[in-house]
């Protein structure tokens, strides 16, 4: 008697935690539920009377074509046949498809779908899952399985749903996927981030997008970078590590606050950049020293910008229309290779002399100080100055040198002190 007291003491104790989980709220419980893959998501209904379809709840769902995939070798050497299991990813539409037409449903907040962006049959259900989800956020993690260069690579056109407001797509270096024109949830879409894409064209007119980001993007658009064409109400634009292959940006946005180009090489001629955002609080310029093309011209209007930070990026020619700035830093960093033997070479095409970065921080201050004439500029922003030299004693294995190097830096807070 007293082994099977304890036995009904261990069955309880073993199936207390599953009752509390059960105890939940359902919101609580559909939470708990999005952590899993869809398809695990969906099994969880089998477990007893409150978990049943909750599935149809889940804020988030996750799925995985990939998964249904097989990659087989088509024998010529280059290409790759994907073959891929319908009847599953049929099903998991038809799972989704009863979810939207259920009153009693949650909104799918966010949809994070895996699949493959080269291949039509993927892309087909791909699309059918993003309609039936009808999602608010949507990301799409889609590897491309063939190089750029081969004939059947297509681009994606991706009909958004009318819910859709933020799209991220990840497509390890492959072709950008274009929104169609006609999608329900272009007008509407708000933010847009595209990592690891090369793009060959814009997007359609996006009335509605508020936020922008390019990530490790080749950008080898036939035409200047002029988003305010097709996304003109745009508050937030982030481009990073990324190549503009034609050499003119022309960024012209009325409404636009946020501006980060970090790493960003303009490669091809002219190389000018033109920004005139009246509203913009905040401007980060970053480059790695000796990382990016020289620019021929960079040209600045935001009278309203308050936080300015540059740093690396040279311009033969230099205009600034932003008097309000009260915060930030400019710097440049100087790399050379050094030898006693023979005098010190820049280590990159990139890379100029500290005079060069010395003229171009001038030119820059007077623009953010029209009321200092121009012969006072070196004087008085002399004390907040600041020339760091360190020389790397690791020396080169090839070339048997050293670098020195050294890096100028203008505090503008403490600089807009002083006035």
């Amino acid at each position: 008697m007293g082994r099977r007291r304890g036995s009904k003491r261990r069955t309880a104790a073993g199936g207390g935690g599953g009752d509390r989980l059960t105890a939940l709220p359902l919101e609580l419980r559909a939470q708990i539920a999005s952590c899993l893959p869809f398809k695990q998501a969906v099994q969880l209904s089998a477990l007893s009377r409150p978990w049943r379809r909750i599935h149809h709840h889940t804020p988030v769902v996750r799925i995985s074509l990939r998964e249904l995939v097989s990659v087989v070798d088509a024998g010529d050497g280059r290409h790759s046949l994907l073959v891929l299991d319908v009847d599953s990813a049929v099903a998991t539409h038809a799972v989704l498809a009863r979810r939207l037409r259920d009153v009693s449903a949650s909104r799918v907040e966010a949809l994070a779908l895996a699949c493959y962006a080269d291949n039509a049959r993927t892309r087909y259900h791909a699309d059918r899952i993003i309609a039936a989800a009808d999602a608010r956020d949507i990301r799409i993690d889609a590897p491309s399985l063939y190089p750029l260069d081969q004939e059947h690579e297509e681009p994606w056109t991706l009909d958004l749903p009318a819910g859709a407001r933020s799209l991220e797509v990840d497509l390890y270096r492959g072709l950008a996927p274009a929104i169609a024109d006609s999608a329900p949830g272009a007008a509407a879409l708000r933010s847009l981030s595209l990592d690891n894409v090369e793009l060959r064209g814009w997007p359609p007119l996006l009335p509605s997008l508020r936020s922008l980001s390019l990530r490790c993007a080749a950008v080898r658009v036939k035409a200047p970078f002029a988003p305010a064409a097709w996304c003109p109400a745009l508050e937030d634009l982030d481009i990073s590590s990324s190549t503009i292959e034609h050499g003119r940006v022309d960024i012209r946005l009325p409404r636009l606050r946020y501006l980060d180009m970090d790493d960003v090489d303009v490669v091809g001629p002219p190389g000018v950049v033109a920004v005139d955002a009246p509203e913009m609080v905040e401007l980060d310029v970053y480059c790695s020293a000796g990382c990016t093309a020289d620019l021929r011209s960079f040209s600045l209007r935001a009278p309203r910008l308050r936080v300015l930070r540059w740093e690396n990026q040279y311009a033969e020619r230099v205009h600034m229309d932003a008097a309000a700035v009260e915060v930030g830093v400019i710097r440049f960093t100087e790399r050379v290779d050094v030898d006693a033997g023979r005098p010190a070479r820049v280590v990159s095409t990139y890379t100029r002399q500290m005079k060069c970065y010395r003229e171009q921080m001038t030119r820059m201050l007077q623009g953010l100080l029209p009321n200092l004439p121009p012969e006072r500029i070196a004087d008085v922003s002399k004390p907040c100055m600041e020339l760091e030299v360190h020389l790397h004693h690791e020396v080169d294995e090839y070339t048997g040198e050293m670098t020195k190097e050294e890096k100028l830096t203008c505090d503008l807070k403490a600089l807009k002190a002083l006035l």
